[in-house]
């Protein structure tokens, strides 16, 4: 029977977190990736190395059972650099999201392609600028160059197309108990292993529960000392602010609407949010709803920028618009009714990053629009806004949703309204979520129990043990030792 490793639970025992530097912060903003060591003992990552390389060769895939299969790998994020680092960029309350994935590079493997991950298998979601959602990738074993690290494109996080043009390959390398975090839309790949030593990697997702609250002595925003190219700097510093909990940055350069379709992506980006910073709202609408394509539904494992420019126009309106905040709530509100399906789409995400409590009914009722990327769009944007009993309800009906990922985000939103509203409020979910944790989507459940552990009531503890008894996995149990 194998040990625990307790050292390493005693070694983060009573250690208050480590949050980011303000220099690393801005670089994680900048950059998309922020690169960091465990402050754990080698020993315990040679544990966690042997762990794996012993399985492997007789489980394969390990799919989201990781942490159930070893659980001292929780051990790791425990470790108050890794918790320190997470609590500064998705804040105190954030959820590890219920997917975790093994990346083995055994040696001579081929190397990757670039790519962003997808969500769910589709990229129908639109992708935050803000850190709502982040990857940790711990690599156990001392990761030279040469043995094939994950590699990033430095400051690719906000580019929907290709980036090794714009951008800069940097291998993640470093001794055991290395790990970087990572903005979830960063372009990145798997390196070629060249020696004869086997190489793992764990990846992780977190994601934010609530909005950011003000930071009373928060630093102003300057370009991190390794600023990255492209130049986004009005996403950068108006990310600085949100995470601050402040309001909009000042207004700073000028943009023509026309530069919202720029052939350098970075252009179109940066003119959104120029003009949304001039309140150059009426513009801004017209460009949400210029596009009357309808959407593709194609199931795609990773993003690799094929289809960046359909969207473009759209996509960095709906930032801008953002930016310009509570003025355009009437406006999003008409497109979100009556729009074209990808102005629908993006302005219910707008409506979300706004926080547009009066914009709920609207919310609500796109949860019936015959489009699931809309679907999807608005019951995430629900979970952002302050929950009444009405967005509630609405997100309960959600569950009942006949697409995977609108019942995912509708279980992911009542999580957040769990954190974000009070208890009275949660009581009437707790039957629905009981039968949610029986849904055929492995991702509906996970978030269907996290939600009723956030309630946190009797009633919700009641409904929830049950089906965890039932779920228990035994990590000492396999093929040599059944019993």
């Amino acid at each position: 029977m194998r040990a625990y490793p307790l050292e390493a639970r005693r070694h983060n025992a009573g250690r208050a977190n480590v949050p980011l530097t303000a220099e690393q912060l801005r670089e994680f903003v900048a950059r998309g990736f922020v690169t960091l060591k465990s402050s754990l003992p080698e020993s315990y990552h040679r544990v966690i190395f042997e762990r794996f390389d012993e399985l492997s060769e007789g489980i394969g895939h390990f799919g989201n059972n990781l942490l159930p299969l070893i659980p001292e790998l929780n051990e790791f994020f425990e470790d108050p650099v890794v918790k320190g680092a997470l609590t500064s960029v998705v804040g105190e309350r954030y959820s590890m999201h219920p997917h975790r994935a093994l990346h083995k590079n055994p040696p001579g493997s081929d190397e990757q392609g670039f790519h962003k991950d997808s969500y769910w298998g589709y990229v129908r979601r639109v992708r935050n600028h803000r850190p709502w959602w982040v990857m940790i990738m711990y690599f156990p074993q001392d990761t030279q160059l040469a043995k094939g690290p994950t590699a990033v494109m430095d400051g690719s996080q906000h580019l929907n197309q290709r980036p090794e043009d714009f951008c800069d390959e940097v291998p993640i390398a470093g001794p055991a108990g290395s790990f970087v975090l990572i903005h979830y839309d960063i372009w990145h790949r798997k390196m070629k292993n060249h020696t004869d030593a086997r190489r793992y990697m764990f990846k992780f997702e977190f994601v934010r529960l609530q909005p950011p609250g003000r930071v009373d002595a928060a630093i102003r925003w300057r370009k991190p000392r390794r600023a990255p190219d492209p130049d986004l700097s009005p996403v950068w510093r108006s990310t600085w602010n949100w995470l601050a909990g402040q309001g909009a940055p000042a207004a700073n350069g000028r943009s023509s609407v026309h530069d919202l379709n720029a052939e350098d992506e970075s252009v179109g980006i940066n003119a959104g949010y120029q003009l949304g910073l001039h309140n150059e709202t009426r513009a801004l609408l017209d460009a949400l709803d210029s596009n009357p394509a309808t959407h593709e539904n194609k199931r795609r494992y990773s993003d690799n920028g094929q289809i960046w420019r359909e969207d473009a126009v759209v996509r960095n309106a709906a930032h801008g618009l953002v930016q310009a905040g509570d003025p355009t709530v009437p406006g999003l509100v008409d497109v979100l009714r009556a729009g074209t399906p990808r102005g629908r789409k993006h302005a219910a995400f707008a409506l979300g990053e706004i926080g547009a409590a009066d914009a709920g009914g609207a919310l609500i009722d796109a949860l019936a629009d015959e489009d699931v990327h809309v679907r999807i769009a608005a019951a995430e944007a629900l979970g952002i806004v302050e929950p009444t009993p009405a967005t509630r309800d609405g997100l309960l009906t959600a569950l009942a949703d006949p697409a995977s990922e609108v019942r995912f985000d509708a279980a992911l939103s009542l999580a957040r309204a769990a954190v974000c509203g009070p208890t009275e409020l949660m009581a009437a979910t707790v039957a629905p979520l009981e039968e949610a944790l029986f849904d055929t989507n492995r991702y509906v459940s996970a978030y269907a129990a996290e939600t009723l552990e956030r309630i946190g009531t009797r009633e919700a503890f009641e409904a929830l043990m049950p089906f965890l008894r039932t779920a228990r996995w035994c990590p000492h149990t396999d093929n040599r030792r059944p019993f």
